[in-house]
């Protein structure tokens, strides 16, 4: 009888509010921050930020 000797990887958890991007052989953690007394949505920061760069002319 043979044993099987594979061996699986643990995926580590994701800290709250980050994840990880693999960019060829480097792995990075990105973290997300958003205010609690923010009254924005996130539509209206990608709208806003939209709006800013169109202004300056900055794309």
């Amino acid at each position: 009888m043979t044993q099987n000797t594979a061996t699986v990887k643990n995926k580590r958890p994701n800290p709250t509010g980050s994840f990880y991007m693999r960019m060829g052989n480097t792995t990075y953690v990105i973290g997300v921050h958003f205010s609690k007394e923010s009254k924005d949505t996130l539509e209206d920061k990608m709208k806003r930020l939209m709006r800013d760069d169109v202004k300056t002319d900055n794309f």
